[in-house]
């Protein structure tokens, strides 16, 4: 008999196993930067672990193509990682760069300006001193030309006034003040500044700001009041006006990070004047105007309990009658669109910076939709919603269009990201048949071919409004009879899904030989309000019960998974479930692994940047502060129905040995809470590991991430299945490109496509490729 491999080698077999799979990158982001009769040119942005220097890097990477879509050029790689935002002036004239670089150990910002030939414009924002950090982040940041390309926009912090001690040692000789210059104001350097909360620590006050390009002088918009937090701002398509996201401003910000339900408004600055383009009660972002400036569009919803949620589709026409029109409503569960295909709403944390077609008539659009991510065209006239084909059941994510040319990013659980191109064709019958073109190759998965997933649906027969749900088994194809192990992923939020995406953590779990089932329960998004809603005061029954189904399901459908040997995995409120499974069902599951985990809701309560969180999720009342005797809430009421929803009551019937992390960090789950489940089960002797990061609740640094995966993968070997297989490593080739069936267009519609070609070349003005 051969012998048992040693704690070393079972490292050493996982570590090289997350240094395969990190080689693969992911996109950031991708831009279409001209279009001519022979081809097209785009220039893309991709992230990668750096292992050796632990961090993130960054580069960017141009692809000529021809005017089929095929690939003619790709350049080499060049690092951008100093680079936080990028943007372009629509003539592709002019680039401007945010960068952010460490002097004399100090982190500092940095605009650049570039033609074609070299840097024009550098500006070193400290020595200007007007403001704070420009915003980098996808929420509130902005970074815009104008469209005469003369002025450059952006939202920052807004500058404070100097703070200093009661009492310092000041030089006896001092250079006199400006006139203009305040003086400091002394003690004050440690009072609390109301911030947006988990990731979002450095937003207490923003502005807006325009740079002057040709006199190198920068202004603040002023007409914004002071009871607003301006951010996302844009341009008008004549640059004669600013529109942007007002947020309703209070003494306490609530945390915004995966948030879609704080107060905010439309706005727009124009002669001199600012301007509500929306009503109270709302939540509203991602304003964008049509190439050709006669529409305005954006998502919003309603303000409400829900964390996030089903989302309108706005528009106004500009200029004409300002007055919001619905373009797609709130789904309640779905509707029918083109070709009788059902939609369950749009959830898209963001709209692409470009979303039009050329004559402006049409929308592109991703969402989530049970369990992908699907693309949408959506005409402005006739308000019908087409989904995109995409043969082969990926996800599809569009990240920029321009001129009918669309780039997307396909990924799947068993497909990192590549990158795809198509062209729309508004004169064919079918407005969502684009032929996809298949850019890049991600690198090959070890024993990708004996990797499979499967999307089920449930449907409870019940009397209940909402009666269904779903989940994905991924893992190694049929094997023998109970011979595999399997691993419990309920997600996070609770109001989020798994969305058929390519995760490196589960694909290694996966890979390591665990059959996995990734569960969105109702109240996930993708699926309805109504589906959503219905979790609202009902977690830590309705999801636990759907995630025990889910488990039963996938053990009668999958008779190769060993119902001996079932694990748990998850994170925030994944985690939340984890402990209610381990709690509620001690002998059955053999090992727990959870991050960031919420355990007790009344304390959460306190120390969260979400404490709305806490009520809204268990059917309370949300109160900052007690209520008067005069009133009937009652506190300790609230309280007592929080902790019954929390898994904490169950947390000395646990036997599954449990691994936990957290991160010091983390303003949403507060380490606390982990740290409380690992003292409880360590009082009970229950075989536990409590891990403490420095970081936020993402525990994503470099060196963090693969301390924890490959702790959790020895954790899970360790009390599941004692064995590490036998993986064959071969991290430089390539997959084979994805073949996809293409459907021969009709006898017509070739004809208007040829009609439509030969009235381009005689219409358009052609822009050169990049590289003229």
């Amino acid at each position: 008999m051969a012998a048992e491999p040693t704690k070393a080698n079972e490292i050493d077999k996982i570590l090289d196993l997350y240094k395969c799979m990190s080689l693969n990158p992911y996109v950031v982001s991708a831009r279409i930067i001209s279009i001519a009769r022979n081809g097209i040119s785009v220039q893309t942005v991709w992230a990668q672990r750096n292992l050796e220097r632990n961090e993130q890097q960054k580069f960017t990477q141009d692809l000529s193509l021809d005017a089929e879509l095929q690939l003619l050029v790709e350049s080499f790689p060049i690092d951008v990682s100093t680079q936080l935002l990028t943007t372009s002036s629509e003539n592709e004239k002019f680039k401007a760069i945010l960068r952010q670089v460490t002097v004399d150990g100090k982190p500092k910002q940095y605009i650049e300006v570039w033609d074609r030939q070299h840097r024009i414009r550098n500006y070193d924002l400290s020595a200007y001193d007007v403001h704070g950090d420009i915003y980098s982040d996808n929420i509130f940041s902005s970074f815009h030309f104008s469209p005469d390309n003369t002025k450059l926009m952006y939202v920052a912090e807004k500058k404070l006034p100097k703070v200093e001690p009661f009492y310092t040692t000041k030089p006896k000789k001092q250079t006199p003040a400006s006139e203009n210059e305040p003086e400091p104001i002394r003690g004050q350097e440690y009072a609390f500044k109301p911030h947006w909360g988990e990731q979002l620590e450095g937003r207490h006050r923003s502005v807006v700001i325009i740079l002057n390009l040709q006199n190198d002088t920068f202004s603040e918009v002023t007409q914004v009041p002071d009871e607003y937090f301006p951010a996302e701002t844009i341009w008008s398509a004549k640059g004669d006006c600013i529109v942007g996201v007002a947020y309703k401003r209070y003494p306490r910000y609530l945390g915004r990070l995966n948030c879609s339900n704080r107060e905010s408004y439309l706005f727009v600055v124009k002669n001199n004047e600012f301007r509500l383009l929306t009503t109270a009660g709302k939540a509203c972002k991602t304003p964008q105007f049509s190439p050709d400036g006669r529409y305005l569009i954006w998502l919003e919803r309603e303000t409400g309990k829900q964390h996030h949620n089903v989302q309108r589709l706005m528009k106004i026409q500009w200029g004409f009658n300002e007055t919001p029109d619905i373009l797609v409503d709130v789904v309640k569960t779905s509707i029918e669109i083109a070709d009788k295909k059902k939609f369950f709403g749009f959830y898209g944390h963001n709209i692409p910076k470009r979303c039009w077609s050329r004559d402006s008539k049409y929308l592109f659009l991703s969402t989530q939709q049970r369990s992908n991510i699907k693309s949408y065209v959506v005409s402005l006239e006739t308000k019908i919603i087409a989904e995109i084909e995409n043969p082969d059941g990926s996800s599809l994510n569009i990240l920029d269009v321009r001129r009918n040319r669309i780039v997307f990013t396909r990924t799947s659980n068993i497909l990192p990201p590549q990158l795809v191109v198509g062209k729309f064709d508004p004169t064919k019958p079918k407005i969502g048949a684009i032929k996809l073109v298949n850019l890049t190759k991600p690198l090959l998965i070890p024993s990708k071919e004996r990797l499979i997933y499967e999307h089920i649906e449930f449907e409870y027969k019940t009397d209940e409004p909402v009666r269904d749900f779903n989940f994905t088994y991924f893992g190694y194809k049929s094997t023998k009879k109970h011979s595999m192990p399997l691993l419990v992923v309920p997600h996070g939020g609770p109001h989020d899904s798994f969305c058929n995406q390519f995760n490196m953590d589960l694909a290694i779990f996966a890979l390591l030989g665990f059959a996995i089932i990734q569960i969105n329960y109702r109240g996930s998004s993708g699926m309805g309000r109504d589906n959503i809603e219905f979790l609202t005061g009902n977690i830590g029954e309705t999801d636990v019960l759907d995630c025990m189904t889910a488990l039963k399901l996938a053990l009668a459908k999958y008779p190769h998974i060993d119902p001996a040997k079932v694990a748990l995995y998850g994170a925030c409120h994944g985690a939340f479930l984890c402990a209610h499974l381990s709690g509620q069902n001690p002998d059955l599951f053999r090992a727990v692994v959870m991050k960031t985990p919420i355990i007790d809701i009344p304390s959460m309560y306190t120390n969260t940047d979400i404490p709305d969180w806490c009520p809204a999720n268990t059917g309370c009342k949300f109160l900052e502060r007690l209520p008067p005797a005069a009133l009937n809430t009652n506190y300790s009421e609230i309280t007592l129905h929080m902790f019954d929803r929390s898994p904490i009551q169950f947390a000395d019937k646990v036997k599954a040995p449990t691994l936990i992390a957290v991160g010091t960090k983390d303003l949403r789950c507060h380490s606390s809470q982990g740290r409380l489940w690992y003292g409880r089960l360590t009082a009970n002797q229950v075989p536990a590991k409590l891990y403490v990061y420095g970081d936020n609740q993402t525990l994503s640094k470099e060196e963090i991430e693969i301390d924890f995966v490959i702790n959790a993968s020895l954790w899970l070997i360790k009390h599941v299945t004692n064995v590490v297989p036998q993986i064959t490593i071969q991290p430089t080739i390539v997959a084979e490109e994805v073949k996809l069936p293409v459907e021969e267009p009709p006898a017509k519609a070739a004809k208007e496509e040829v009609k439509v070609k030969e009235e381009e070349k005689k219409e358009e003005t052609v822009e050169q490729p990049a590289e003229a």
